[in-house]
């Protein structure tokens, strides 16, 4: 009897062992494919999320672009629409103008004025004028008789050799609705594909723009091997309208046989697509290694979570600090630096003053109308760059919103703010004189016990660069911490 009893005693023993490893096996199962399930969700989102910021990029550098060669057609009208509609242009005027349009936009190959019988009445080509009355940005307007704009398929060009060209075309029509002229701006497909272009992490991703058919119009990389052909998305395409203007699907793509993440982007004025796409297999390589690491090292499975979580913390700390950059310049955007200024107001960890750099570029919405909204991208990347080398390394800059920026100054008074201040605005002035000299006007203000709150600072140090402005522009002013200057809104320099 006690040897059964020992027996059986043993063998209960033994199952309870078995059951517990057998649980405590099922549950390590369970944990790994817990977190290889998630893992894989949480790249694919990521996946869809860097699809999604190409296709928006290219959306956005493609809107520009196109909206930058519109205003040639309506600068265009000018030169060639007299009040009347009867009186000829001058050809050696109209010529000279058209001329010095094109060489201000580079991805511009020709602009033309076609007459109502197809013939070229004006261009900035040379030699004979190709005939064009069958190219559609012609006869699309021949063929109807409002006057809306017209975005070509990419075609080769007549006059440029092995060159690629799309077009943009609108009419212009007498009282009676009769077409008298057609102004067409040819882009270069080629220098369209390099404004488009983004570096990518994966060199499998693409970015591609489509025509409401899938003619493609760009593609990144390969471009020169899939311009003007196209490709049959129609459900995605179709799915694309004025209050739906993104698609994402998991799809293998009819160009390269690949399966890839696509997300689709309508322009909004434009009857484009824009495409971002991640190859699945490349998206999910890592996390197969992974799998296939912990099912061998399940033992390690505890340190490989810690590790994998490490490898997470520093993903989102990598996008948080992305979400908090300005697009353009690469400064901090005007939530993070309104958010950082805060924190540093309440932060015991700074025990002196905070002073405040409130920056405004001088005229430069002249600069903008001028010279166009892409030389005052440059001019505030310029600027930007300047600040960054010319403040101290204590102190934190953001572009507070358009022209303007806000630079925080930690334990600083006003006599070490305006000596920043004053090398700041020379640095400027001496560094960013192309394509026109740029100066910068700055207020100056410090935190003091009659500010009730950080907005009371950021309003004398806004107040401040009124003043500044006011008094003639390109200089510092300060405010002192009785000084309550009126706040009036700022002329549109």
């Amino acid at each position: 009897m006690i040897a059964e009893h020992f027996e059986s005693a043993s063998t209960s023993t033994t199952h309870r062992f078995n059951v517990v490893a057998a649980l405590a096996i099922a549950l390590l199962a369970m944990l790994f494919v817990a977190y290889s399930v998630f893992d894989r969700r949480a790249i694919l989102a990521n996946g869809w999320e860097s699809a999604g910021q190409i296709a928006e990029h290219t959306s956005l550098v493609a809107e520009g672009t196109l909206d930058t060669t519109r205003q040639l057609l309506r600068s265009m009208a000018f030169l060639v629409r007299p009040t009347t509609l009867r009186e000829p242009a001058n050809p050696a005027l109209v010529r000279s103008a058209l001329l010095k349009l094109k060489e201000q936009t580079e991805h511009v190959m020709d602009l033309l004025v076609i007459d109502d019988k197809g013939a070229i009445q004006h261009w900035t080509g040379s030699g004979q004028p190709p005939d064009i009355r069958d190219r559609s940005y012609f006869t699309y307007h021949g063929e109807r008789t409002t006057s809306g704009l017209y975005v070509g398929e990419p075609t080769l060009s007549k006059v440029h050799a092995n060159k690629w060209f799309f077009a943009l075309s609108e009419a212009i029509r007498d009282d009676q609705g009769r077409l008298r002229y057609v102004l067409v701006a040819i882009v270069d497909v080629a220098l369209f594909h390099e404004r488009l272009s983004v570096q990518f992490k994966l060199s499998s991703n693409s970015q591609a723009l489509l025509a409401d058919d899938g003619t493609v119009y760009a593609r990144n990389p390969d471009h020169a091997r899939y311009v003007g052909k196209k490709v049959s998305r129609p459900r995605e395409l179709a799915s694309l309208t004025a209050g739906h203007r993104v698609a994402t699907i998991v799809s293998t793509s009819q160009l390269d046989q690949t399966e890839r993440l696509l997300s689709f982007h309508h322009l909004d004025h434009y009857p484009l697509v824009a495409v971002g796409t991640i190859v699945v297999s490349d998206l999910l390589g890592d996390w197969k290694q992974r799998a296939i690491m912990l099912a061998g090292l399940w033992l390690l499975l505890a340190a490989a979570i810690v590790w994998l979580a490490r490898r997470a913390n520093s993903i989102s700390r990598a996008q948080s600090e992305l979400a908090n950059l300005d697009d353009l310049t690469g400064l901090r955007n005007r939530r993070s630096i309104l958010n950082t200024a805060s924190i540093l107001d309440r932060s015991e960890a700074h025990t002196g003053s905070l002073s405040l750099l409130m920056i405004d570029i001088d005229h430069f919405k002249s600069i903008n109308d001028r010279f166009g909204h892409q030389v005052g991208d440059d001019m505030l990347r310029l600027v930007s760059g300047v600040l960054r080398t010319q403040v101290r390394t204590t102190d934190i800059v953001g572009r507070y919103g358009g022209e303007e920026f806000l630079v925080l100054m930690p334990d600083t008074g006003p006599e070490g703010a305006l000596l920043v201040a004053e090398k700041v605005r020379r640095a400027v002035a001496d560094k960013v004189i192309q394509p026109v000299p740029v100066t910068i006007s700055i207020g100056v203000a410090t935190t003091s016990e009659n500010d009730v709150t950080l907005d009371r600072t950021l309003s004398r140090a806004d107040a401040a660069l009124y003043a500044a402005k006011e008094a003639g522009r390109n200089r510092v002013h300060v405010a002192s911490p009785q000084e309550r200057l009126p706040v009036a809104e700022p002329d549109a320099a």
